[in-house]
């Protein structure tokens, strides 16, 4: 903070931080104002019975202008600084009612023949302390305020009963270092305030970049970086997420392990780049083919996982073929797959059931597995689905093709008939 001769410099704010400063600090400043007007007013009610004593002549005139003119001036004051008014209205009205107090107490003594108006004058420098120290008032309204009091001080003095150039010089050694140390205080306690908003603010702007980095990292720690779908840990996050806020939704629940058809082949042959671009590409396909309740994850490498939770087994099928054809229709070339396939395909493993629970899930994971080796196995480009026969004890058996009729026994996976393309 830069000083001049040792007083620190009224740190700089924009407008908005201007405004942003008065409304915070209208509370506690509304708070200060009402008890300093209270207090203030109190002592200079109560400084009649020195009118009394010291200057008997003006008794009258003294209640009057005290109790007649600033007791209702400061009411209204109170009924002002109470109601929802910008706080530096408040300021200026407070400031306000103090130099009209002063204009009184000037009135009374210059009505008054009385010698003791001159040792009753030295008074004069609790006005300069009210405006500047009880009400703890902004520096540049205090300035403003201080050069208005001086100036109508300094004008009255004049006309005192018995006032000479001497007495004028002997009241300056005392009003002029009260004025200096009172608009220094004041403009300490306003720089003061004001770093301290300064500072509060900066720290809560800080705070908050830091919780937005936070959160950055805690998306980024569940976020596959390239296809930018949840990883594995994005994976455990969601479903502890359903087994807590819907319990009822994890009991039937859709699995389906996605893997990308001769993806090393690919990789080497047209280079990691080109590898790159169709992961991202295939994340964008399987994420326009799922329902918008899905989970799709990159598991790992070329593989995949989708999890759709509160969904029939019905859908099963539906859905694989839905993502085997999202990713076909890509028609991303693959001349290394040394197979009938000449494009970027997908094969899928799916598998229906609960996973409430963290052995029910790894169940689910293991029986989507198997079909998508048996996917695999079966030339790729298909789906296998594990349908769940644990309730009734079957076995599990070998699928037969879609479409066609059942060669008798249990069934346990289904697969869709793979798909051959036109030369």
């Amino acid at each position: 903070m830069k000083r001049w001769l040792g007083i620190p410099a009224m740190p700089r704010m924009t407008p908005e931080q201007s405004a942003e400063f008065f409304e915070h600090r209208a509370t506690v400043r509304t708070h200060m104002l009402k008890t300093a007007v209270i207090s203030v007013s109190l002592f200079y009610l109560s400084c009649y019975l020195f009118d009394v004593f010291l200057l008997g002549d003006v008794t009258f005139i003294g209640g009057v202008l005290r109790f007649g003119v600033i007791l209702p001036l400061t009411l209204g004051l109170l009924i002002y600084l109470g109601r929802d008014n910008p706080i530096q209205h408040k300021e200026v009205a407070a400031i306000g009612v103090a130099l009209a107090a002063n204009i009184v107490w000037c009135v009374i003594l210059l009505s008054s023949n009385s010698p003791s108006v001159l040792s009753y004058f030295y008074a004069a420098p609790t006005f300069q302390m009210a405006i500047t120290l009880a009400a703890a008032s902004p520096f540049r309204p205090a300035l403003r305020a201080s050069i208005f009091t001086f100036c109508l001080n300094y004008s009255a003095i004049f006309f005192l009963e018995g006032v000479t150039i001497g007495y004028v010089m002997q009241h300056l050694v005392v009003y002029m270092p009260t004025v200096v140390m009172t608009l220094l205080v004041s403009h300490h306690l306003d720089v003061e305030a004001r770093m301290g908003y300064l500072r509060a603010a900066e720290n809560e702007a800080l705070k908050r970049e830091l919780s937005r980095q936070n959160k950055d990292l805690a998306r980024l720690s569940v976020t596959d970086p390239l296809t930018r779908l949840s990883n594995r840990r994005g994976t455990d996050l969601e479903l502890l997420r359903l087994r807590n806020e819907t319990p009822e939704l994890a009991e039937s629940a859709l699995l389906f392990i996605i893997d990308v058809d001769h993806f090393k082949a690919f990789n080497d042959g047209y280079g990691h780049g080109a590898g790159d671009m169709a992961l991202k590409r295939l994340a964008r396909a399987m994420r326009r083919a799922l329902p918008i309740d899905a989970h799709l994850a990159r598991h790992g490498g070329e593989e995949f996982i989708a999890v759709l939770a509160g969904h029939p087994p019905e859908e099963t099928h539906r859905i694989a073929e839905d993502l085997r054809r999202a990713v076909r229709q890509l028609d991303i070339p693959h001349e290394l797959t040394q197979d009938r396939n000449r494009h970027v395909t997908i094969s899928i493993g799916a598998a229906s059931g609960s996973m409430a629970t963290t052995r029910d899930f790894d169940d689910l994971m293991e029986r989507a597995d198997r079909a998508l080796y048996a996917a695999k196995a079966d030339g790729r480009n298909t789906w296998r689905v594990n349908e769940d026969k644990s309730e009734t004890g079957q076995s599990e058996s070998p699928g037969e093709r879609a479409g066609e009729p059942h060669s008798g026994g249990s069934i346990e996976t289904t697969e869709a008939e793979p798909q051959r393309d036109v030369a």
